[in-house]
C-alpha cells in the first residue's frame, strides 16, 4: 500500500517560536495524520522524506517517531521500513480526581461515567490523594495514548496544570473539567462563574433583596472564586447595593466548606444592617446556614433568604428545600468527552442551571 501523499505536509509549520520542543511539534501533528488520513497497514514517510518537507533535523523526526511508536500507531521494522497501526482505538476514559468528600464531584464523576455507557466506552478512575507527586499520579496510567484519553478533575491549580503538561508531553489527550488554572491554554470544559453570580443576583434582586452577603465559604485563593467575588462586588458597585457586602470565611484548600460556613454564621449575623439574603460558594455552605437558622429558629426564607451554588441532589432534601446557581453537570461531562473524541483543543465555559427551591423569598425588613 502506497505512502500518503506528501501534500498533506505542504502547509504544516514547524518552528522554534512556538514553544513547544520541534519533535513535539512533529509528532502531533504526524499523529494527527496518522488518526485521520491513513489506515492500518499503510507504509509510511521515510525520515529523509519528513526531514526535507519539515524542515527539521534527523534527530528530531526520529524522536517523534519514536514516540509514535512506542504509542502503537507506527510499526517500524528494519527490512520493511515503518508502517502505521490503527488495530487499536481509543475506547477508554481515563479520569483524574482528587479524592475527598465532594457531593458535586460524586455527580460529575458519574456523569462521566453515564456518558462512557452511552458511547461504549470503558470509564477507569485515577483517584489522587493531597501531597501525591505528578510522577507518581502518571505512573498510574497503564494503557497507551492511542488507546485511553484523560480527563482531570478537581485538582488544585498547580496540580492540574503540571499533569497537564505530563499527559501532553506523552502523547495523551486530555481536558480539565471546571479547575481552570491561571494562564492555562490546555482544553477545558467548565461552569460560567460570571453567569453564576449575575443569575443568583439577579434572583435576588427580582425578589427585592438590597441587603445581600455573599458567603465565600471555598478556598479563596481559587480563581473561580476570585471571579465570584469580583462579579459580585462589580454588581454591587452597578447597581448601588452600598449595603451588601463579601464576608470571607477563611477557608483554606482542603477544609470543609460547611464548617467554614457554619462557625462564621455569628459574625455574618451581627453585621450592620443585617442581611436579608446570603448567597454561598457552594451548596455545602448554604446547608450550613440553614442549620444555623433552624437551631435559632431564624425562619428561611422570612427572616433570611439563603442561595446556593453547585445545585446537587442533597440539595433538594434540605428544610426547606435549597434555591441554588446549579453546575449544568449532565453538559459538562458530555462536551468534555465529545472534545476529547472530536480531537478539539479548546476552552468552553457553558451556562449554570437555575434550581428553584423554597429557601428564597421577598425580604420582611
Amino acid at each position: 500500500m502506497s505512502q500518503p501523499s506528501t501534500e498533506l505536509l505542504d502547509r504544516v509549520l514547524i518552528s522554534k517560536d512556538r514553544g513547544a520542543p520541534l519533535h513535539m511539534q512533529v509528532r502531533g501533528v504526524l499523529r494527527d495524520i496518522i488518526e485521520n488520513q491513513c489506515v492500518d497497514g499503510q507504509a509510511f514517510w521515510t525520515e529523509t522524506m519528513l526531514m526535507d518537507k519539515l524542515n527539521v533535523s534527523r534527530a528530531t523526526v526520529r524522536k517523534a517517531l519514536a514516540d509514535l511508536t512506542r504509542e502503537g500507531l507506527l510499526v517500524r521494522k528494519a527490512a520493511l521500513g515503518t508502517t502505521v497501526s490503527k488495530k487499536m482505538v481509543a475506547n477508554t476514559l481515563g479520569v483524574f480526581v482528587h479524592q475527598y468528600n465532594s457531593d458535586y464531584q460524586s455527580e460529575l464523576l458519574q456523569a462521566c461515567a453515564d456518558e462512557c455507557r452511552k458511547r461504549g466506552l470503558q470509564m477507569q478512575p485515577y483517584y489522587t490523594h493531597n501531597g501525591d507527586q505528578v510522577s507518581s499520579a502518571f505512573e498510574r496510567v497503564k494503557l497507551p495514548p492511542h488507546q485511553q484519553r484523560l480527563v482531570i478533575i478537581g485538582e488544585t491549580a498547580g496540580f492540574t496544570g503540571q499533569l497537564y503538561k505530563a499527559l501532553e508531553e506523552c502523547g495523551y489527550r486530555a481536558i480539565v473539567i471546571d479547575s481552570i488554572v491561571p494562564g492555562f491554554r490546555g482544553a477545558y470544559v467548565g461552569t460560567d462563574n460570571v453567569q453564576v453570580v449575575h443569575m443568583g443576583m439577579a434572583h435576588l434582586r427580582s425578589l427585592g433583596h438590597r441587603r445581600i452577603t455573599l458567603l465565600v465559604n471555598e478556598p479563596a485563593s481559587v480563581e473561580s472564586v476570585q471571579i465570584k467575588i469580583h462579579t459580585f462586588e462589580q454588581i454591587c458597585r452597578d447597581e448601588g447595593l452600598t449595603d451588601s457586602h463579601v464576608f470571607h470565611c477563611g477557608t483554606l484548600l482542603g477544609e470543609s466548606s460547611f464548617d467554614a460556613a457554619y462557625q462564621s454564621m455569628d459574625k455574618v449575623w451581627l453585621q450592620e444592617p443585617r442581611p436579608t439574603a446570603i448567597f454561598t460558594l457552594s451548596d455545602p455552605g448554604a446547608w450550613a446556614v440553614l442549620k444555623w437558622c433552624a437551631g435559632r429558629r431564624i425562619d428561611v426564607p422570612k427572616d433570611l433568604s439563603v442561595l446556593g451554588f453547585e445545585g446537587v441532589r442533597p440539595s433538594r432534601f434540605t428544610h426547606p428545600a435549597l434555591t441554588s446557581v446549579a453546575h449544568p453537570i449532565t453538559d459538562l461531562a458530555r462536551r468534555a468527552i465529545e472534545l476529547l473524541w472530536e480531537r478539539e483543543t479548546r476552552q468552553e465555559f457553558l451556562p449554570p442551571q437555575f434550581v428553584k427551591g423554597e429557601s428564597t423569598g421577598a425580604p420582611t425588613s
